[in-house]
């Protein structure tokens, strides 16, 4: 065989093609340039903005651009453009982050968030694939209320699960203190975006067939269903409020790991401390103190630590400590009344604390200044702190996205403490984004959640998500008020995503069955 031929077996597309084909993908059609701005209205549907019923919009016309579609490249194409546009606004932050505090050149920093915006796109990418095997053409109703907010929830499933998960801007946080935020302590926020993607497809059915009596029984059962599962008191108050004072120190992320504002940061923090030791419980925030716990512990801090453990306040402090005989080092809540009282951050932020893959991309590491940009994963079974008369569930930051990791803490916990440092997105959408997560982690958690941060968003978050009190973003201060601790588990808490995924998974069940029962009808009429 000549070599000619063997190339031919092996590359059956020839290189230029391939490229075409894959630039194909990208050319700008109507349709495509559509579907990218409808991915761009939904984010203004998340905080800050927070507009809920641009998400059923948005939704809704993506599934009418699915449905249009001819072929399944163009729905692949679809789901891509509509990525492309939802992750390009929505977690353009990342640019700041890295241009400004972590000394990125400007053009890579650019690159970088077009890379991760592009990789975030695939779910929907995937999800308009599957749009296109399983949709049916003649079949309305069932491919906009059954088929697509399947997929589209299958698609948020597996962003937020693989790869250490990226539960960026779930569309269950969209409808936050809706009726449809009643499912979130059954479902979890995916039952939120199941119910929001449903509504979508149901006005959709309704405005394109007039099936006023079909669709409208249907919309009214999935809303009055979360209203009153939203009425349901899944958990009940335990006991007197704990006071707390959140602190907020307000230091800028280019002077935080600054040597010149290092005492004026401590000093910062410990005065603020002082002034609120009535209080059960202080909180400072994530890396409140930009250096190892031993080390100010003997040093800086000395006197101020001895005199905590003769009160009867305690104190988290946000630290870094490190286990000397081994060199690693963890993102840390400790106990200054109590130093043996340690929380040590599970879930890091990949390219941030840590790096996946850090032997291959050790090179990649180093184009970012960012401190301590080598964590170790803490301990998956830490149990909640024993602070005052109460076991409290902690974590931090990026944490707070993930609230399946967090329901074993909160069963066996009655109220929540997050810390986090949002200052290296300062005045972007991504705080905001947070606080929403918080939100919705109280609802399936059925715990009110202390929220303490650097810059902001500092807040107490009820267990109907609301939010309690809170203090301006990007001033110095402290939030003095209650948590009311709570006795008792939610659904989510004790089944986790068990009952979703089952649901899920029979669905998807049955559109693959359907499908290859379909497969001789088709291929007989071609």
């Amino acid at each position: 065989m000549s070599r000619q031929k063997k190339m031919q077996r092996m590359f059956p597309v020839s290189p230029s093609r391939f490229m075409k084909r894959f630039l194909s993908f990208f050319k700008p059609s109507k349709p495509l340039l559509s579907a990218f701005v409808l991915g761009a209205m939904m984010v203004f549907a998340h905080a800050p903005v927070a507009i809920a019923p641009l998400a059923v919009i948005a939704l809704a016309g993506l599934f009418w651009l699915w449905f249009k579609a001819g072929s399944k490249k163009e729905t692949t194409q679809i789901g891509l453009w509509f990525g492309l546009g939802f992750f390009g606004v929505g977690v353009s932050w990342l640019i700041s982050s890295m241009y400004i505090y972590a000394d990125v050149n400007l053009v890579l920093a650019i690159l970088a968030t077009f890379i991760f915006i592009l990789f975030l796109s695939l779910y929907f990418m995937l999800a308009g694939w599957l749009v296109g095997l399983l949709k049916s053409a003649d079949k309305v109703a069932f491919s906009w209320v059954l088929v697509m907010p399947a997929v589209w929830v299958f698609a948020e499933w597996l962003r937020a699960t693989l790869f250490g998960g990226f539960p960026f801007l779930m569309t269950g946080n969209t409808h936050l203190l809706t009726w449809l935020d009643g499912y979130a302590p059954v479902f979890g926020v995916l039952g939120v975006s199941w119910a929001v993607a449903m509504t979508a497809g149901i006005l959709l059915w309704l405005y394109q067939v007039r099936a006023w009596i079909g669709a409208s029984f249907l919309l009214a059962v999935l809303w009055l269903t979360g209203a009153a599962l939203k009425n349901v008191q899944w958990v009940e108050p335990e006991g007197k409020p704990v006071k707390v004072a959140l602190l907020q120190g307000n230091v800028k992320q280019d002077q935080k790991w600054d040597r010149a504002h290092f005492i004026p940061t401590l000093k910062t923090y410990v005065s603020l401390t002082k002034q609120n030791l009535d209080a059960d419980l202080i909180v400072w925030p994530e890396t409140a103190v930009p250096a190892y716990y031993d080390t100010v512990e003997n040093g800086v801090l000395r006197s101020f630590i001895k005199d905590t453990q003769l009160l009867e306040t305690d104190v988290l402090m946000g630290v870094i400590t490190r286990n000397r005989q081994t060199g690693e080092y963890f993102n840390a809540l400790v106990n200054a009344r109590n130093p043996e009282q340690v929380y040590h951050k599970k879930h890091l932020v990949p390219f941030s604390e840590y790096f996946p893959f850090s032997k291959i991309l050790k090179t990649l590491s180093l184009m970012f200044d960012i401190p301590f940009s080598e964590f170790t994963h803490g301990a998956p079974d830490q149990e909640p702190l024993a602070l005052g008369k109460h076991k409290v569930g902690v974590s931090v930051c990026y944490e707070m996205a993930f609230g399946e990791e967090l329901a074993d803490s909160a069963k066996t916990s009655s109220y929540l403490v997050t810390v986090s440092n949002d200052a290296w997105f300062a005045h972007t959408f991504e705080p905001a984004q947070q606080v929403q997560d918080v939100q919705m982690r109280a609802i399936e958690l059925g715990r009110e959640i202390a929220r303490t941060t650097n810059t902001g968003y500092t807040v107490i978050v009820g267990t109907d998500g609301q939010i309690k009190q809170e203090i301006p973003p990007y001033e110095t201060g402290v939030l003095r008020g209650e948590v009311q601790p709570y006795t008792g588990t939610t659904p989510f808490v004790e089944w986790k995503q068990l009952p979703l995924l089952l649901l899920l998974s029979v669905v998807m069940s049955f559109l693959a069955a359907r499908k290859i029962a379909l497969l001789p009808l088709v291929q007989a009429k071609k």
